[in-house]
């Protein structure tokens, strides 16, 4: 049963039935159009509410149960050969130019953040599963963050890792993304960035990423955004330069005393390669991430 589903929902991600993915989420836009809500019906005591005004650390005692992607504790990590590192599930379609065996694989990654105080936050990835095109899975993802908050904007000190794996030599292989993260918080209007370090012990890998997204809060519910930004994962390689594209949407609704994000996302992580490899086009939208899930606060009592 489990594979019939997991085969059905492959069969929607595919672009023949991308259109169905556009009216779901034209229809959502209609949904939240449709009525404006007062603040106290998205928002609970001590949670932040309307999506572009949330800070970059979640608040204190705070539990975000993550199985959504588009959530800033993971904006531009990126691993090595696993290349985002994402919440939620995610459909990956990998074309000729982003691998030499290009196919089709289905990720559910699932964890949880913690509001330790007001300024610091932790958590982890550790439920990494890919359930096609064979049963495995990867590395658990680990995050902290220092925050500083200001009125309209908040920076940081954040580190991503992995537990280590072994390379082709037998060795264990540690990789890291420290970042400093950016975010501006407006009334509706929310920019995330951040200079991302990805390195990889033992290979001696050193790279490069800036991603940036920006976001809209279309009413206290609802809210779309684009993501760009460079991304040089090896510095060693001199046509792995790529600028990635991609949207997200998602809804916030209250259920109780917890706080829920629908989200969504599409991306094409290689969209652009100033320097290609030879023979390979510049351009590269074969290769696309279809992301959904939820994502849930609560206070812990």
């Amino acid at each position: 049963m489990n594979a019939m589903l997991a085969a059905h929902a492959l069969r929607l991600a595919t672009p023949r039935r991308f259109g169905c993915v556009a009216c779901v989420l034209a229809f959502l836009l209609l949904v939240g159009f449709a009525r404006t809500a007062r603040a106290e019906e998205y928002r609970t005591p001590g949670l932040e509410g309307k999506w572009s005004r949330r800070h970059l650390t979640s608040p204190m005692n705070s539990l975000n149960i993550l199985v959504g992607p588009g959530q800033p504790m993971l904006l531009g990590a990126r691993f090595g050969e696993q290349g985002v590192v994402d919440g939620g599930g995610a459909y990956l379609h990998l074309g000729p130019l982003a691998t030499p065996n290009p196919g089709q694989e289905f990720w559910l990654r699932g964890g949880v953040a913690f509001g330790l105080t007001k300024d610091w936050e932790a958590g982890a990835l550790f439920l990494p599963f890919r359930f096609a095109p064979s049963v495995t899975f990867s590395s658990i993802t680990v995050f902290i963050t220092r925050g500083f908050r200001f009125k309209n904007w908040d920076t940081g000190v954040r580190l991503l890792f992995q537990t280590p794996y072994k390379n082709s030599e037998g060795e264990r292989v540690w990789q890291l993304n420290p970042s400093i993260p950016f975010l501006f918080r407006g009334d509706v209007f929310r920019l995330d960035t951040a200079l991302v370090l990805p390195f990889a012990s033992r290979d001696w890998r050193l790279g490069l990423s800036v991603p940036v997204r920006a976001s809209v809060n279309l009413n206290p519910h609802l809210f779309v955004g684009l993501e760009t930004g460079v991304a040089k994962p090896n510095f060693n390689d001199a046509h792995d330069f790529t600028l990635p594209l991609g949207a997200l949407t998602g809804y916030t609704a209250l259920f109780g005393n917890r706080l829920v994000d629908f989200t969504a996302l599409f991306s094409w992580d290689h969209f652009w390669a100033p320097s290609p490899y030879p023979g390979n086009s510049a351009f590269d939208a074969a290769t696309y991430r279809i992301g959904f899930g939820v994502v849930m606060h609560s206070l812990v009592q």
